[in-house]
């Protein structure tokens, strides 16, 4: 397993299993085989709804805590009832009194764990919520409960609203990433800072357990696939960590699990790299966090003034 480390001088693994969607009945035996595989990060999040199954996983099979690193996320919805509502349904948002400290302490309790690794903010809007949360996780950081803290799709203005609130530069920057969609100037910014690039939904919609035929089907990946004996996914995989992006893929298919992580054994070539980079469209298939920095979706993500004034990275 290859490590990256982050700007704060602690260890994390380029890659990892992401564990959204995955059956409940099939959790413990996923993060069981994963481990064995050699597996030792894991991402979750509040909202997944399956923390404490990932605890109870792990404390099951007698894997030890500092063994594996563990990811998990606050979420926007977990401040309302129903959850965040967005907008002309904002009208709807009650407040659930539950405070940034609770909300963050809630993914202490489900995990069952003194600390956690890393704590990611899942949304990067409404700014004055995100503020918010961004400046608790900078408490329980400094205290030493949180190993680093980092975001996730997020853009230059929100890095500027998240220094507003906080000294401690974000450590990881999770956000989409495909050949359709290989956001080479997002990942040259966030590296340049010493940020972390963690690549999320390169497969399928993150709400979706079904791979997008476009990508694994691709005719100018296949051929690379076949050159070096190995599937598409792993060369997406690969040309990812070539990039010195960490990863994420999710799967609870035993061979899938094996085989996305048999990825230290090839190295793809440069004119093998800039096939799969001349294969972008731009194309988001989550939602794409430019639009909430142009009208009309701006105002849904609450943006003040002063960091509006961002055009975008220049081509």
């Amino acid at each position: 397993m290859d490590y990256i480390t982050l700007n704060n001088g602690v260890a994390m693994p380029q890659l990892g299993l992401g564990t959204f969607l995955i059956p409940d009945n099939e959790l413990e035996k996923t993060i069981c085989l994963a481990y064995e595989l050699g597996y030792r990060k894991f991402d979750t999040a509040w909202r997944y709804y399956n923390e404490a199954g990932i605890a109870k996983a792990l404390k099951k099979q007698g894997i030890n805590r500092k063994d594996v690193f563990i990811t998990t996320k606050i979420n926007v919805d977990a401040f309302f009832r129903g959850g965040y509502k967005w907008g002309h349904k904002g009208l709807l948002n009650i407040w659930n009194l539950k405070t940034a400290q609770k909300v963050i302490q809630e993914s202490f309790d489900n995990l069952n764990t003194d600390y956690i690794d890393l704590f990611l903010i899942h949304w990067p809007t409404p700014i004055p919520l995100v503020q918010i949360m961004y400046k608790k996780l900078t408490e329980f950081y400094k205290s030493g409960r949180i190993r680093a803290i980092g975001v996730c799709s997020s853009l230059p203005p929100h890095f500027d609203a998240f220094a507003e609130v906080s000294d401690v530069l974000p450590a990881v920057n999770q956000f989409e990433i495909s050949p359709l969609n290989t956001q080479k100037e997002l990942v040259k910014w966030c590296q340049d800072k010493g940020i972390v690039v963690e690549a999320m939904s390169t497969f399928s919609h993150y709400r979706s357990n079904e791979p997008r035929k476009e990508i694994i089907e691709h005719p100018q990946i296949i051929p690379v696939a076949e050159a070096h004996k190995k599937t598409v996914a792993q060369v997406i995989l690969k040309w990812l960590l070539q990039q010195g992006i960490a990863v994420i893929p999710k799967t609870w298919d035993n061979i899938h699990l094996a085989e996305n992580i048999d990825l230290f054994d090839f190295n793809l070539s440069a004119d093998e790299m800039k096939t799969i980079d001349n294969l972008d469209q731009g194309k988001f298939l989550n939602y794409d966090p430019y639009k909430y920095m142009r009208p009309p979706l701006a105002s849904m993500g609450r943006f003040p003034k002063r960091f509006r004034n961002w055009n975008g990275f220049k081509r």
